[in-house]
């Protein structure tokens, strides 16, 4: 498929998925393609971004598919990937992509993948990893898992259009998945390790901001410095961030996966009833990192330092990057 000729669909325009959009939008006009068609389940966002960027706004999912050859999706569960897939496949066009950067269970990726493939489609499970600032710069890291061919051409475009590295996990679209969600166990884990040790500084009397200092020395890795600084400064804003009902969707996934191979996943289960408690407290639009607050509890701190408790909640995609 020859640049010139690709046309592109983006479905789901919350916080990470309307970065991406506009991302690919600027890919499809230096590239001389068709102009990106957009839907989101609030069409305000789409119009907003048509009038920011090289899109249109698709009256209907139909239309949409009408239109293009690959469609990226960044929806926020399995419910509504399946719902959004079954009316793409309505629709009875042959040869296109479907680009799913949401974050899925493996087994329902692997089923989009065979119904997808029935239909005459190619699915691909293409999770992200990354905040909304490196959807923003383009900066983020993408699994590709699906049919070689698809893949392929996946390759050509992604980087440096919407990220800045592949990890190509083969022709299983539940690969795809399945790396998600253990990335996403490990910063789940940072997250629990952090509020745990920030916590500890702060009833031993040591200066948060030498211990952070300490943390970009030794542990200069993306999600302890951008972690660590929410939970040292208490800024949780979900605006910018994953928020708790994701995490906990999220942390959801990865005890299932847990439970179904009888793997103990300890960290996860503290996480959940931290994530829980934090929710408990007011804190459902805030961050995933402001589960802090439960370990906070736990050790007899105040939950929060005074965020602000403020969100534009996300909708129609999977928000979180991790």
């Amino acid at each position: 498929m020859a640049g010139s000729a690709r046309s592109f669909g983006f479905i789901g325009l919350g916080n990470m998925g309307s970065q991406m959009a506009y991302n690919l939008s600027t890919y499809a006009q230096k590239h001389l393609c068709t102009r990106v068609q957009v839907w989101n389940r609030s069409s305000a966002k789409s119009k907003q971004l048509a009038e920011d960027c090289y899109c249109d706004v698709a009256n209907s999912i139909q239309s949409l598919v009408q239109a293009c050859d690959i469609i990226h999706m960044c929806l926020p569960n399995d419910e509504v990937s399946r719902a959004i897939v079954d009316e793409i496949l309505a629709v009875k066009k042959q040869d296109i992509i479907l680009v799913d950067h949401s974050t899925l269970f493996p087994a329902t990726s692997k089923t989009l993948q065979e119904k997808a493939a029935q239909s005459g489609v190619v699915f691909c499970s293409c999770p992200i990893f990354g905040p909304p600032s490196a959807a923003k710069n383009a900066a983020l890291l993408i699994a590709v898992a699906g049919r070689e061919e698809a893949r392929d051409v996946l390759k050509g475009y992604i980087v440096p259009a919407i990220g800045k590295t592949i990890i190509d996990c083969g022709e299983d679209a539940s690969q795809g998945a399945l790396l998600k969600l253990l990335g996403n166990n490990c910063i789940l884990g940072t997250i629990e390790l952090l509020s745990e040790s920030f916590a500890l500084a702060e009833k031993t009397g040591f200066d948060v901001n030498r211990f952070y200092e300490f943390i970009q020395i030794h542990f200069p890795a993306p999600a302890w410095l951008n972690y660590g600084k929410k939970i040292r400064d208490g800024t949780f804003s979900g605006a910018t961030g994953f928020t708790i009902p994701g995490g906990m969707k999220d942390a959801g996934l990865i005890r299932r996966l847990g439970k179904e191979t009888a793997t103990p996943t300890p960290a996860i289960d503290q996480a959940w009833d931290h994530l829980a408690t934090a929710m408990a407290c007011g804190g459902e639009s805030l961050d995933w990192s402001a589960c802090a607050a439960g370990m906070r509890i736990a050790a007899g701190l105040y939950p929060f330092k005074g965020e602000d408790f403020s969100l534009l909640k996300a909708d129609d995609e999977d928000p979180n990057a991790g």
